[in-house]
């Protein structure tokens, strides 16, 4: 009866000690609805501490995890939401529970990204959880809503993680970060961003084909993204650097041919001109290189 004693040392609440526990839980309910978030913790205490077998008991479990909630003690208000789960597994209140629980674990989380988010990660799996295991819940609606904002809070961390990685110049590092996030949050505007950072990375690699290839999927699948007609123009910077590249390492029939296909496939683009300088000397090498055989032979 520890609770009640301390209830009945009060001042103005000496009368507590009397009470029984639907009026407790009358009492607690008004505050509660008043938003005195603190007494109502107190009366729902004293029902859950000094009077757990009889039936009120669950309900005022669950008010005691609203009362926390109320309060903005989110860390606590889990807690009492996770006794109801554990101990009143047939209470009408049990569903209800699961869903405050998941609820309070995203609430203690930092709202910046950039914080320790692990509890959001607590949440989300207990909202997946709740969405699957009770499809038919009322509460299904805003489990999606709460759930997509925590996903998206989870993908701009590690959006922002690659960034840092491709800051230092750590692009294997950023391109495992931005790959995440197209993979684990697809939905989020953070993929769609990683996407295009993805083809970037490549490109910082010397990867021009693959940055090419990605920078074209991302223009065609993202067409009315911001930065679609930016990621054309890097589509086809990549695929010159690709022909270049061969063209300065000596490959020249490589060089030939892809030039010779970026002609075909950009032959509207300021770069196309560039290309056929190249193709010309690549043909005055071929001549010359001819010459030198011929005059070899005789």
């Amino acid at each position: 009866m520890i609770a009640l004693a301390i209830l009945s040392g009060c001042a103005g609440k000496v009368s507590l000690a009397n009470l029984g526990p639907q009026q407790l839980f009358d009492r607690g309910l008004e505050a509660y609805n008043d938003e005195d978030y603190l007494d109502a913790i107190e009366y729902f205490q004293t029902i859950v501490y000094n009077f757990p077998g009889e039936s009120i008991v669950d309900t005022a479990q669950y008010y005691l995890g609203l009362s926390y909630f109320g309060n903005e003690d989110f860390l606590v208000a889990q807690t009492e939401f996770n006794r109801l789960v554990m101990n009143y597994p047939s209470s009408p209140y049990f569903v209800n529970a699961l869903f405050m629980r998941a609820v309070s674990f995203y609430e203690s989380t930092p709202d910046h990204y950039g914080l320790d988010q692990s509890e959001l990660r607590t949440a989300i799996k207990q909202l997946e959880d709740f969405m699957i295991d009770y499809p038919e819940s009322e509460l299904v609606d805003e489990a999606e809503l709460i759930l997509a904002e925590a996903r998206d809070r989870l993908a701009h961390k590690y959006y922002e993680a690659g960034k840092v990685y491709d800051h230092i110049r750590a692009y294997g590092a950023a391109k495992k970060y931005f790959q995440k996030v197209v993979d684990d949050y697809t939905n989020s505007e953070w993929a769609v961003k990683s996407a295009f950072e993805l083809a970037r990375m490549e490109y910082k690699q010397g990867n021009f084909d693959e940055a090419s290839r990605r920078f074209e999927n991302f223009a065609s699948v993202y067409s009315d993204h911001e930065q679609a007609e930016k990621a054309r123009e890097r589509a086809l910077e990549s695929a010159f650097a690709w022909a270049k590249k061969a063209y300065d390492a000596g490959l020249y029939d490589q060089a030939r041919e892809r030039l010779q296909a970026f002609t075909e496939k950009y032959s509207d683009s300021d770069l196309a001109d560039e290309a056929q300088e190249y193709l010309q000397e690549l043909k005055e090498k071929a001549s010359e290189q001819g010459v030198a055989h011929d005059s070899t032979d005789t």
